[in-house]
Formats: C-alpha cells, structure tokens, sequence
C-alpha cells in the first residue's frame, strides 16, 4: 500500500488567537494495490481512497488487458478547493496458475492403441493462448494395471498447476446404460410455487408432440435456434416447427445458439444471425449462448479471458436488439473459467444435491429425462420464475 501525505498549506495568521494561529490542511492519497492481476476487474475509485479532499474524474475500470507498468492519473479537488493531479505507477502481472479439467480415473481396454491421456484432458489459461500441456509418469495400454500420472499445464510466466490421475488398463470395458428420469418423479421432487418445469429440445428429439408434453406438466422449453462457426449459422432443422409448435400448446419459448465462435465478430455475426431470423418473433425466456466445445479448445489458441469476451459480446449483442441473454455451463466451467456477471446462468449440473454457491436462474438436471410427447431422451430443466418477470 502507498501512502503520500501532501501538505497543500500552512497558513499562519500573525496577532491571532492561538486558537487560530495555524491551520494546516493535508490530503492524504491512499493507493490500495501497487499491482494488479491481468484481466482483473478494479475500478479507480476502489484503488485510491483520499482525505481531506475528492477526486473530480470519473470512476472508470482500470485497464489490465495488458502486463507492465501501467500509469494512472487523476485530478482532485483538496479542502482549498483547489484542483491538482497525481500520477502513480500500477504494475499489471501474470500470476494466476492454469486450470487442467480432467478425471481422477480413465478406463481404457488392453492394446486400444487409439487412447492418448493428454487428448482426454483440458489445459487453459487467463493469459496464454496456447498451453504446454504434458504427463509426468508412464502407463503400458499393452499390460493390464493401474498406472498413477500427474498431468501438469505450465504457461510462459512459469505459473504450474499439477493434476492426478490413474489409467486403468482392462480387457474389456462394460457401459452401462443410463438411468431414466421421468417426468412424474421430477416434478413431484422439484415443483414448487417459485418454479416451473422445462425441457430443452433440438432435432435430436425428431418430431415432438407437443400437446402431449405440455398435458405431462411441461411448461417451458428452450430451443436450439442453430449452431455456427466461420461466421457461418446454420438452422436446426427442426427449429421452426419446434417454435411454431410449443407456442401453440401453450408452452413458454426461450432459445439457444450452439456457438463454436473463435472470436468476438463471429460471436457478434452469430447474434445478428439470430436477431435477423427471428424478424421480432416474441419469446418468453432468454436466447442462451451455448459454447461447450471443450474437447477441442486448445486448438482454439484462445485463453479464457478471449472466450468470456466471446460470451458477453454475444449476449450485448442480443440484449441491445430487446431480447433477453444469458449464458449455459456446467458447474465445473462455471466456476472455474466463465466470468458473466451481467447475464443470468443456464447451469447444467446432473446431480440430485445441488452445491452450486453462485447465482443461477435455469438448473439443467438430467439429459435423461422421459416426457410424453418425445421419443428417447430429452434435457429436463428447473426454472426459477423470476426469469419471467
């Protein structure tokens, strides 16, 4: 913490009382940090703290979108009012370690010469746009066994981060089959006066009657509009019909876009897609920027500061058209890499006992779920009814 103490005047008033003999007026500048983190989010105001005096430029976000040395100037109006300036040094640095998404465990069967561990695995960082990403350990997918390996991400500003983990080599790998979630069940356990019960839908769902799910308890859905990248937008093939329908029914409508966008103009491009589509249509529920392409994000060559910038320029450019936005996750990347705060959360979390602590407005629970009216599976969702208001 900085400290400039600077005494602006002494006045001293000759045959005066000794009551009134001095006055001396200091203002004291407090700067809070001398470095910032990049990307950090810091507002002036929330830097400095001054006595005896204000500041008189307007609060603003300090920029940290690039390492150094950054100077900072402002103008204050001392107890004299009069008006100086002050210039200090912040430095702007990189020390937030990588993040690997990986398992504690991978299965893989006996001479699967297809299976690579660093394939399986997710190395990213606030800064570094491509990610040295390695394993430290070996395993034999010719020898059954157990083989304990660490995963380790380092970025360019030596910051490391370690994960462990076991392959586990088999002669055979049995899958199981996925546990259905009905309808009935889920609204008896989550139905409550301050909810409503959702599906979301594509054309993987074929052809929905949607009388049949609106008369099962359903009440909202959100529909993929399209997905897209190289500027490129694609319709869902089922996507009118699937508006046109649940509309009918009498089911409220929201939408999502599966976004693969590298970029901000092309998740800008995706958004004016949308909005040029949808020609005014009405919906009930927000337009969903769905980015989930993790499998392949370190050949993105994108750092996760560029992939929020991504996500929040989508969503501007969807709420400055009168629409709604907000973004869908898993916890995991939620809480670790998604950083949206001016936009509701669509989160997906497939648990029964829900310890996510941020804020959420949609809670995506299964992607088993059985509803009259669909044939296979269908995404079941729990909606919070203020979204409506």
């Amino acid at each position: 913490m900085k400290k400039i103490f600077l005494i602006l005047s002494i006045l001293f008033l000759f045959g005066c009382s000794s009551k009134d003999k001095e006055v001396v007026l200091i203002t004291n500048i407090n700067i809070n940090k001398d470095s910032l983190e990049y990307y950090e989010k810091v507002n002036l105001y929330d830097l400095i703290n001054i006595e005896n005096g204000i500041i008189i430029d307007d609060d603003y976000q300090i920029d940290t979108k690039e390492l150094g040395e950054k100077e900072i100037s402002i103008k204050y109006k001392d107890s004299n009012n009069d008006i100086s300036t002050y210039k200090f040094n912040i430095s702007i640095n990189d020390t937030t370690p990588p993040i690997i998404f990986a398992s504690n465990k991978y299965s893989v069967e006996k001479n699967d010469k297809k299976f690579n561990l660093i394939d399986k695995v997710v190395c990213g960082d606030n800064y570094d746009r491509e990610m040295k990403c390695e394993i430290e350990g070996t395993y034999d997918i010719n020898k059954l066994g157990e083989y304990p390996v660490k995963i380790k991400a380092t970025d360019t500003h030596g910051n490391t981060t370690y994960k462990d983990t076991i392959v586990v080599v088999k002669d055979k790998i049995v899958s199981s089959n996925p546990t259905y979630y009905y309808l009935k069940d889920f609204i008896d356990k989550y139905k409550t006066k301050d909810t409503t019960i959702g599906i979301d839908v594509s054309s993987w769902q074929g052809s929905i009657d949607w009388n049949k799910v609106k008369s099962s308890g359903v009440d909202a859905t959100m529909i993929r509009i399209g997905y897209g990248s190289r500027n490129t937008s694609t319709y869902d093939k089922r996507f009118k019909e699937n508006l046109k329908n649940a509309k009918n029914a009498g089911i409220k409508v929201g939408l999502y876009y599966y976004s693969y966008a590298k970029d901000i103009n092309e998740a800008i491009n995706q958004a004016k897609w949308i909005i040029n589509e949808l020609n005014g249509e009405k919906l009930d529920l927000p337009i969903a920027f769905d980015w989930e392409d993790w499998s392949d994000f370190m050949n993105y060559k994108i750092n996760f500061n560029d992939l929020n910038d991504i996500a929040n320029s989508f969503m501007k450019e969807i709420e400055k058209n009168g629409y709604k936005a907000m973004n869908y996750g898993s916890a995991r990347y939620m809480e670790q890499v998604w950083d949206t705060p001016n936009y509701p959360t669509w989160l997906a979390y497939y648990t029964d006992n829900n310890d996510f602590e941020e804020e959420y407005i949609m809670w995506q629970v299964s992607s088993t779920g059985k509803v009259d009216g669909i044939n296979g599976y269908v995404d079941l969702d729990i909606i919070k009814n203020t979204i409506f208001k």
